[in-house]
């Protein structure tokens, strides 16, 4: 496919669309009618590198947001912990605020290596354009 046809505002716009319709979606079929693009069109999308880029840096955008929306609450369950660590019963508050805790050890752990791989990547393309 020619970049003059992958960069028609028409295209773009789909695209943009379709990727839109997948992060909200639970499958493609969803997200076809969701986007009101066939679902043949959305496969092709998925199947093209570049769209496939696209979408990643998408979802990694909203995965970077989320993890921000739980870091805001990484403090309270701190909290939580440390107030019920001698309560009678406080398990709730006390599972909550580990799933919080871990939730975000996991999350910077996952963004270390998304970041790793990303660096291996360009390094990767920036060696494959010099031959």
């Amino acid at each position: 496919m020619s970049d003059d046809v992958r960069k028609s505002p028409m295209k773009t716009a789909n695209r943009e669309k379709a990727i839109g319709a997948l992060l909200e979606s639970a499958t493609i079929v969803d997200a076809a009618q969701k986007c009101g693009l066939n679902e043949k069109t959305l496969r092709r999308f998925l199947a093209d590198a570049e769209f496939q880029k696209e979408f990643r840096a998408a979802r990694r955008v909203i995965f970077e947001q989320n993890i921000t929306r739980l870091q805001s609450l990484y403090a309270g369950a701190v909290d939580a912990l440390k107030r019920n660590l001698n309560c009678e019963i406080p398990s709730s508050e006390i599972r909550a605020a580990q799933l919080v805790i871990e939730g975000n050890r996991k999350d910077f752990e996952t963004l270390d290596i998304l970041s790793r791989l990303e660096v291996l990547e360009n390094a990767t393309e920036t060696e494959n354009q010099k031959t």
